[in-house]
């Protein structure tokens, strides 16, 4: 009786240690997912930061130098103009007939100024332009001090009181000061451009002189702008002629950008991207919000059902068990089988070599019985049962058959890493075995040669190009198309739904395009 009870104490506590470890395990398994997801969270919210963050950058970098190609045109396009209209004008500047020819092609909103050394107007296509003096503007002042060109900073038409800027360029009759001549573009002339990038407000484009003086901006932005003591000319310009950083705060609005600049080549003139990011932010607040309302529900039930979840499991995983020692049951099988068939076939081997008849069909039984033998080897021995690696499946049969026919014979190979399955590995074996038997028994009457082997892809999925060559006395008249071994190999290619061909050159050399899967038949 006390061994009875102790017993009985024993089975009851051992029912209650089975019990006890589904407890910790499900608090483990939901503490873990609890872990992830907060993990896994943290790391999207972590990433979509940076992605936004990288988005912005992006776009303002793009917007840049879409702004700066325009500014580059509109800087050519004055110049060219200015060029034009000095060469039209006669040597005491009247030839103002020949101007619009000159001005051909010029665009609408771009206007064209021709002064005298006065600052009075000879030549405008605005309008009222004669009734203004320009002898002040800076533009003019410049030119007439010497230098060849300039480009104005951000000004007020004194004649439509719309802002725009200035290229300006110095005429010189008999090597004196006799004029200037002025190209003006309004600040609108931006506004296709700010349209076709598709930015939101507060975001900006302008277009900067290379010592800080705006010359245009959109949205436009009232009176003129000094930005030469801001990161972008101090520290940013200095170091390259592109990039992108953050602004905290606008000197124009104080509103935070992030602003990517581009010198425009060949000129003074440095565009800028200012994109606004509190939009792109919020957009990135409401996912996270949304997400976090879609999820919650689905986290709740995932704790409710986790216990359950976990029984399940542990239900499946002993019938996983199962069935995995039933498949290591079912492997061991298969191998042993085809170990099996192997030694039988080496059996049958043996028993050739003892029979009394002809040599040559001694070897070419026993080559053919080692080329089947190598493949039940080879399956068995990489317990492959449906998909075999021609790279190592070719020299394994290729090697079985020249060593069963007793040859000094180098075999080199050329086999990629395709497929072939069960229903073409036995074929295949088969032909190689009467192909490289050919070459041994025809090709190398002194018994030493060598035998290339080339497996490689062609064609549709599943299909590969075999050729066999060899380096002996070629083929000439030796095999005969009705043989036993030429009919295999017909029999062979076509259960393989491919074609061949023999060919003598420095030897014999077989080609063949052969389907190594099922998917490598005809479809029709």
């Amino acid at each position: 009786m006390p061994q009875k009870r102790e017993a009985g104490l024993a089975d009851r506590s051992r029912l209650s240690w089975g019990k006890v470890p589904a407890i910790p395990a499900a608090l483990t398994l939901l503490l873990l997912f609890l872990a992830a997801f907060a993990g896994i969270f943290s790391y999207f919210l972590v990433q979509g930061v940076g992605q936004t963050s990288r988005n912005i950058e992006q776009r303002s970098a793009a917007a840049a130098q879409i702004v700066a190609t325009n500014a580059y045109w509109i800087a050519q396009v004055a110049q060219q103009t200015l060029l034009r209209v000095d060469v039209a004008l006669e040597a005491d500047l009247t030839g103002i007939a020949n101007l619009p020819l000159a001005l051909e092609g010029l665009p609408e909103n771009a206007e064209v100024y021709v002064v005298d050394d006065a600052g009075s107007t000879i030549y405008a296509t605005v309008p009222g332009a004669d009734a203004v003096s320009i002898a002040d503007r800076q533009y003019f002042i410049a030119v007439r001090e010497g230098a060849p060109y300039y480009t104005s900073s951000l000004l007020q038409s004194r004649i439509t009181g719309d802002q725009l800027f200035v290229f300006s360029k110095r005429v010189e009759r008999g090597g004196a000061f006799a004029g200037a001549i002025m190209v003006s573009f309004p600040v609108s002339v931006l506004e296709s451009v700010w349209r076709s990038l598709g930015v939101e407000e507060p975001s900006t484009i302008s277009l900067v002189r290379d010592d800080g003086m705006l010359m245009a901006r959109l949205p436009p932005t009232d009176g003129l702008v000094d930005l030469s003591e801001l990161p972008l000319f101090t520290e940013y310009l200095p170091a390259s002629p592109t990039g992108t950083y953050y602004s905290a705060a606008s000197p124009v609005d104080g509103v935070p950008r992030v602003v990517s600049y581009w010198r425009v080549e060949g000129t003074n003139i440095v565009a800028l991207a200012s994109v606004a990011s509190a939009h792109a932010w919020s957009e990135l607040n409401g996912a996270v919000v949304a997400v976090l309302v879609i999820v919650s529900p689905i986290i709740l039930g995932l704790v409710i059902g986790s216990i359950w979840i976990i029984r399940l499991l542990m239900r499946d995983a002993r019938r996983g068990r199962d069935l995995e020692a039933a498949l290591e049951a079912n492997t061991l099988l298969f191998r042993e089988i085809h170990h099996r068939v192997k030694n039988n076939l080496q059996s049958v081997q043996a028993l050739v070599r003892m029979q009394n008849m002809p040599d040559p069909a001694k070897r070419d039984l026993q080559s053919r019985l080692a080329a089947m033998a190598a493949m039940h080897q080879h399956i068995y021995q990489h317990d492959n049962y449906s998909n075999i690696d021609a790279h190592d499946f070719v020299p394994a049969v290729a090697g079985e058959v020249v060593r069963a026919y007793g040859s000094p014979v180098e075999l080199r190979y050329d086999v990629a890493h395709l497929i072939v399955d069960r229903d073409h590995a036995t074929p295949l074996a088969l032909l190689l075995s009467e192909l490289i038997t050919n070459s041994l028994k025809y090709a190398f009457p002194t018994g030493e040669g060598q035998i290339d082997v080339s497996l490689l892809p062609v064609g549709a999925t599943g299909r590969a190009r075999l050729i066999v060559r060899d380096n002996g006395k070629g083929m000439g008249d030796d095999i005969p198309g009705s043989s036993m071994g030429m009919r295999l190999i017909k029999g062979v290619v076509a259960q393989m739904a491919g074609t061949y061909s023999f060919r003598t050159e420095n030897g014999t050399i077989f080609e063949a395009e052969l389907a190594l899967e099922v998917s490598g038949h005809p479809s029709g």
